[in-house]
């Protein structure tokens, strides 16, 4: 299989598990400490225009129009939208779900407010063009917040590797049982994926600067904010950033 392949099957055989988490999120701190974090970076107090790229089983869909926002949700497999669109009516939300590839987007120039996105950049085979085509639909004075780390670097690079292990030791003798791992399918897909060789964020402020941006926040380390103790120890090596561009 090509890599556009193995992108979109390992999605769609993913997507009731992350439908599971995402459900989890939804019934605990997560859900207003993600509400919080974007809406303090968002910085309009209007109701916005939101394109969340890569929605998954829609976790940033909800809660955004949960806090009174119009949202459209694009995700390259039906069955992410499909557990998304489930999900959304359990929470009693409206929102525009529709297959859409996040590096073509079919929308018109300067239609959304605000561009967010969580754990898809790593998995885009082309994420420059990407981020011009985010630029494209983003409206005057918009932003994009970007949120992601550098979740397969370790399979690259071996201090990386020395450092995650040392904490997967430290985990199972914490908790009592191993961190979740990969199948030998979900390594492969990484393996092939342009984006996990790549050191993040640097390469991610590089890109937006030659697309032309000129005003980008970057906060390195938002563990504290949206995980629970597990994963702040299991994702101490690859800390989750944030990015906030504004056009």
């Amino acid at each position: 299989m090509n890599p556009e392949q193995k992108l979109l099957k390992n999605w769609t055989d993913s997507s009731n598990n992350y439908s599971n988490l995402i459900k989890t999120e939804l019934n605990c701190f997560k859900k207003q400490a993600w509400t919080d974090i974007i809406l303090e970076n968002a910085g309009k107090n209007k109701t916005m225009t939101v394109l969340d790229i890569g929605t998954g089983p829609g976790f940033f869909a909800i809660i955004m129009s949960q806090a009174g926002h119009q949202v459209t949700a694009i995700d390259c497999t039906e069955a992410m939208l499909n557990e998304a669109r489930a999900n959304a009516k359990n929470a009693g939300i409206t929102a525009d779900f529709r297959v859409s590839d996040g590096q073509n987007l079919e929308f018109d120039n300067e239609s959304f407010d605000l561009i967010i996105s969580r754990n898809v950049a790593w998995t885009l085979i082309d994420a420059r063009q990407a981020y011009s085509e985010w630029q494209r639909v983003l409206k005057p004075d918009g932003k994009i917040i970007i949120f992601d780390a550098n979740w397969n670097i370790r399979l690259f690079n071996e201090e990386y590797m020395k450092k995650y292990q040392e904490d997967e030791q430290e985990y199972t003798r914490l908790f009592g049982e191993a961190p979740p791992g990969y199948t030998a399918e979900m390594l492969d897909y990484r393996k092939n994926m342009p984006m996990c060789r790549r050191i993040r964020p640097q390469w991610d402020i590089n890109t937006l600067i030659e697309l032309g941006y000129t005003k980008i926040y970057c906060e390195t380390d938002i563990g504290d904010r949206v995980y629970d103790e597990k994963e702040r120890l299991i994702n101490r090596s690859t800390p989750m950033f944030m990015l906030v561009v504004e056009k």
